[in-house]
């Protein structure tokens, strides 16, 4: 029997598809979700989704016996573009593949694809002499092709982030990433279309023009009947031996689809015909009549008539006689909490009776790591007849006697005929799980910094200059890339690439740089003030550090069985990264050395919990917590989360802020030092003098970005000896440094929730269509919107703007200069619902968590930091709607080029739990900042944030004792032999000067050899002139190590120049030059001669490198 079901939502589709699979592994399904954006809009379905329906439907076109089709009720009704259309555009390719790379390229472009430098996001492609790399949507990574002249060779997935192959493929499938393909055919028939339907002077519009052009506008798969002859439904491909499967309230979802549609459509017919008796219809959205791309009523229920129908319902059918009668199971965790019953115990009394009633029960775990703690848990009640099967065939369901636990995901259990199924949610309450995508932290700081023509740069030796570009100079024949940099009277400093580790960028606002003069001394006295400085700020940094391990703290603990007890109640499944956090937290609160831990994770990721169970912890242990937000509204909404998880705990919590009434006030403190409140939540006013603890011993900082310098020395006073948990969602660079270097322990939790969908990013111009479009489309919906501008002077500009373009708009605004109380019921009222539209100021920035408003507009978007964009973006997308953000740029300003990185930055991290990632992104832009706030900003700004960093890293690293690399001086090697990256093998200038970077920081064997697999992985085999580029690398980096100077080399041999005598033990140094069999002489000038005919510069390199290499054995110990 072939099936169709149609189901009423995405998220049901992916959980009844994975189900299916699960249960069924044999059999052949494919599911075809809808578009994840509305009818009518002016956005595109995101290439993940358009991918998965185009695979579908190659598959049911190439397979008339497809067993299992899952399709949702928007997809149903949607009409596609003719199903054997596609595969002339699918690539099929394996090793041997003949590919020409024109024809390929023209094909994949056609079909949606974009050029890029790195292919990072799905719908990427780059072509790099024989290495094509490409992100087709149905691929978790992106696929690297390695052709030998036009046949491939090879085929691999590789990381998007390090850009490293991960692991060899067989074969694969490039699919669209559009069901409208831009060929000639297709966009002859959408002109003419276009013009029939909206008259001969539409072909005015910009949209037109675009597509005219062979570009792809945002959104053109809306007017996709205009591009084919015939759009067809699902129900046009299948033959009749299909059956249709109905979701439980079909019809009442399927009348809410098409009268959304027919709204849709109306309201842009209706906007169309004002523009068209207005004599303004140019750019006006002209919409496509519906019945050409959905199906109408009576057009479904003509097919639907045709076809053998099976309807689900929760109510049985009293006209019906062969219903299925299945009944649901007990809740146990319910009963529990109501009758105070023991779960497993009651769980094991119902088993048992009905294994005795000759019934089948099986226990749907979720993963195999539960299946086998339930499988203990009822081994302790002495319940030993258990099946671990891993499929649901009959073969292994025949055996009543025996208690079957299967993996399989499964929300709620049903009883249908002798079969029971009990699922984990019924006995342990659990709502969903989160799907693990772990991110290797490693990976996700790396810094890929980039320079750009006009950046202000430091040289660690000359100072600060201004970056002109990448030149390429002759020296003795043998060419060189040089970096150019400007100083004062436009004085030229020429910096071979091999000596780019010496370059940092200024990292502050440019108009902060000041050029240095070559050759004067104002550098290095400048340098040599700061160093002083820097000293200063390093002991104060290892005093703090040191103190805190050295410091004791209470050791926290509480009763395991209440621990549990706790910890059931939590109604989500956590996340592999997110238990790994309460792991590390609780194993630092079990120690007398006070916790400093930073958790990161994106907004909704469950980092309150993590803060909830140590509290829990700490409050069982007899001790207090504190719990610190930047405003008044999110420490108001902790303390209704944190009231509600403690319910029936008999743990006393209070609140207190600048709302708090003064005599509630006084209560609290008193309570506070009496030892009586366990747990406060409250804004800076915890800070305050007033406030004496009796026994506080965890303090808990969210959002700590919000706080000030002062609020956070204040903080370091209070919480001398208590354990520090500190929760963001951004890090600011410094405390992402901080983390990073060891000073602050760290954990990330980057695991999204099942149902939430990553918000649609657009950076868009400042116009009426695209405010209006924005706006409408999420009222529609019964959504609510938030509009942000940088200064509270650009309201009324923005108020005015929309009272003008949205009839009806219920509008509420919000700034830092209304009062408190006002802020808070202002605030309110949006929550509840009461007002539909926020204009607010960037106090918005952490508050409540709304999970009806799913848009945000971000007026003057060039305005805000990177951080400030990202908390914007993370007020929506807190529930299962899918979000929009658009970034609003005037139309009258030049952006900066900061600013344009970090819109791109925003823009690209379009995935959940890029918060972590966008802080490195920060880092890359502006610098790590200082770590202990503003009192070395003098510093800074003479030297600039990299380079004080790095003083300031060294200067930790001498007083800990700890060696690192000493950088004092730059070793000028001079070997006649051309060391560069090629123009040819690498033609993105940008790319070439962040890999220049990353090999001028390289120090060890194993990083150089990881390089250089890289490089032949991502780019090809290398060119001789970037092998003596990393072979001369070897030998810089050798001579740093054994205070080698300087290496001349000639036609007869080289010389080798030391520093102070350099770094080697004397008697070992005298002993190797006696037993060296090359002839190598100590010249009366202490420099090295070495005797050598070379034959070649390959020669050349070998023999120094390994001269060098032996000189590192021979150092003072």
């Amino acid at each position: 029997m072939n099936i169709v079901y149609v189901v009423k939502s995405e998220d049901k589709l992916e959980k009844v598809s994975q189900l299916f699979s699960e249960i069924y592994p044999s059999l052949t399904l494919v599911k075809i979700p809808g578009w994840d954006c509305l009818p009518y809009d002016n956005v595109s379905p995101s290439a993940r989704i358009t991918g998965e329906r185009i695979d579908s439907f190659i598959k049911i076109s190439n397979n008339k016996s497809i067993q299992l089709i899952i399709i949702t009720i928007n997809a149903l009704l949607q009409k596609n573009v003719p199903f054997n259309d596609f595969p002339k555009s699918v690539w099929e390719i394996k090793e041997s593949t003949k590919i020409i790379l024109s024809d390929f390229s023209k094909s994949i472009i056609d079909s949606g694809y974009r050029r890029s430098g790195n292919v990072m996001d799905i719908g990427e492609f780059a072509i790099r002499g024989g290495i094509v790399d490409i992100f087709s949507p149905n691929y978790e990574n992106p696929l690297r092709i390695d052709l030998f002249g036009d046949e491939v060779e090879s085929i691999k997935l590789f990381d998007a982030l390090t850009q490293i192959s991960i692991k060899p493929i067989d074969n694969i499938k490039i699919l669209p990433i559009s069901e409208v393909l831009l060929n000639e055919k297709n966009i002859n028939l959408f002109k003419v279309n276009y013009r029939k339907l909206f008259g001969i002077n539409a072909s005015q519009d910009e949209f037109f023009q675009l597509i005219s052009q062979g570009d792809r506008p945002i959104g053109l798969e809306h007017w996709a009947a205009l591009f084919n002859k015939n759009l067809k439904s699902l129900f046009d491909i299948l033959d009749e031996k299909y059956s249709f499967v109905l979701d439980a309230s079909f019809d009442e979802f399927i009348k809410m689809r098409l009268d959304d549609i027919h709204d849709y459509y109306t309201s842009r017919d209706i906007t169309f015909k004002e523009a068209k008796n207005n004599k303004n219809i140019e750019n006006c959205y002209k919409p496509v009549i519906s019945d050409s791309t959905y199906l109408n009523k009576e057009l479904l229920d003509k097919h639907l008539g045709e076809r053998n129908i099976i309807s689900l319902s929760t109510f049985k059918n009293p006209i019906l006689e062969n219903n299925i009668n299945g009944v649901t199971v007990p809740n146990f965790w319910l009963s529990r909490h109501i009758n105070s019953s023991d779960i497993l115990k009651e769980l094991i009394d119902y088993i048992s009776k009905k294994i005795a009633n000759n019934y089948k029960v099986i226990i749907a775990c979720r993963t195999e790591g539960s299946r086998k703690i339930l499988a203990d848990q009822l081994k302790k009640f002495d319940f030993y007849n258990l099946d671990f099967g891993s499929s649901w065939s009959k073969s292994n369901l025949l055996n009543n006697n025996i208690l079957s636990l299967f993996v399989t995901n499964l929300d709620h259990g049903f009883e249908i005929s002798n079969t029971i199924v009990v699922s984990e949610t019924d006995i342990f309450g659990k709502i969903y799980s989160r799907k693990n995508k772990r991110k290797n932290i490693e990976t996700a700081i790396q810094e890929a910094e980039a320079f750009t023509a006009g950046d202000f740069l430091v040289h660690s030796e000359y100072g600060v200059g201004r970056y002109n570009g990448l030149k390429a100079v002759e020296i003795n024949n043998v060419k060189h890339d040089c970096i150019e940099l400007s100083y004062l009277s436009e004085d030229k400093l020429l910096v071979p690439v091999q000596n780019i580790n010496l370059l940092s960028k200024f990292g502050g606002k440019n108009s902060e740089a000041r050029l240095d003069k070559l050759g004067s001394k104002t550098w290095s006295n400048k340098k040599k003030r700061v160093k002083e400085k820097v000293r200063d700020v390093a002991e104060t940094l290892v005093r703090i550090a040191s103190a805190r391990k050295l410091g004791k703290a209470v050791k926290l603990f509480c009763n395991n069985d209440d621990y549990q007890n706790f910890v059931s109640k939590f109604e989500y499944y956590e996340t592999e990264d997110q238990l790994e956090a309460i792991k590390d937290v609780v194993k630092d609160i079990n120690s007398e050395q006070p916790m400093d831990r930073l958790i990161c994770g994106d907004v909704g990721f469950g980092k309150t919990e993590v803060a909830m169970r140590a509290a829990y912890i700490a409050a069982k242990s007899g001790a207090q917590i504190a719990v610190i937000a930047p405003t008044t509204i999110l420490a108001r909404q902790h303390h209704e989360t944190f009231k509600k998880r403690f319910k029936d705990e008999e743990i006393c919590i209070s609140h207190l802020s600048r709302l708090t009434s003064e005599k509630e006030k006084k209560q609290i403190i008193e309570g506070l030092n009496k030892g009586s409140i366990n747990i406060i939540i409250g804004t800076h006013s915890l800070l305050s003098d007033k406030i004496i603890f009796k026994n506080l011993c965890l303090f808990v900082v969210d959002e700590e970005q919000r706080f000030g310098v002062a609020q956070k020395e204040r903080l370091k006073n209070i919480t001398h000896n208590a354990h520090i948990l500190t929760l963001t969602a951004t890090p600011i660079p410094r405390t992402l440094h901080m983390a990073l270097s060891g000073i602050r322990d760290l954990s990330i939790i980057a695991s999204a929730p099942d149902d939430r969908l990553p918000v649609r990013s657009f950076v868009v111009p400042y116009n009426d269509f695209n405010i209006k479009e924005g706006i409408q489309r999420e009222i529609h919906r019964g959504g609510q919107v938030y509009c942000i501008v940088p200064r509270i002077k650009d309201i009324k500009e923005f108020y005015n703007k929309v009272v003008d373009l949205v009839e009806n708009a219920s509008i509420s605004i919000v700034h830092g200069q209304i009062p408190g109380k006002e802020i808070e019921d202002t605030m309110m009222q949006f929550y509840e619902g009461k007002t539909n539209i926020l204009i607010a100021t960037t106090i918005i920035e952490n508050g409540l968590d709304i999970p009806n408003a799913n848009t945000i507009f971000i007026y003057k978007a060039d305005m805000f930091g990177l951080g400030q964009l990202y908390q914007l973006k993370g007020r929506v997308g807190r529930s299962d709607k899918r979000a929009y953000a658009y970034y609003l740029l005037s139309n009258n300003k030049q952006m900066s080029t900061n600013a344009e990185k970090r819109l791109h930055a925003i823009q690209s991290l379009e995935g959940l739990g890029a918060g972590f990632n966008l802080a490195a992104h920060d880092l890359d832009i502006r610098g790590a900042g200082n770590l202990l706030g503003d009192e070395q900003s003098g510093q800074i700004k003479e030297v600039g944030i990299s380079l004080y960093q790095q003083l300031l890293n060294e200067a930790v690293s001498d007083i800990k004792g700890e060696a690192y690399t000493n950088n004092d001086f730059v070793p000028q090697i001079n070997l006649q032999a051309p060391a560069l990256i090629p123009e040819t093998y690498i033609l993105d200038l940008s790319l070439r000067l962040q890999l220049y970077r990353r090999l001028g920081n390289i120090n060890n064997d194993n990083d150089f050899k990881s390089f250089t697999i890289e490089l032949i992985d991502r780019f090809g085999l290398i060119p001789k002139e970037l092998n003596y580029l990393i072979r001369v690398m070897k030998i810089k980096r050798n001579c740093i190590k054994t205070g080698i100077q300087r290496i001349d080399s000639g036609i007869n041999g080289a010389t080798l120049e030391f520093i102070n005598d350099g770094q080697l033990n004397p008697e070992k140094f005298i002993t190797w030059i006696h037993n060296n069999k090359r002839d190598i002489k100590v010249r009366s000038d202490k420099k090295v001669g070495l005797l050598y005919k070379w034959s070649s510069i390959d020669e050349r390199l070998d023999v120094i490198e390994e001269l060098t290499s032996e000189l590192t054995m021979l150092l003072i110990s």
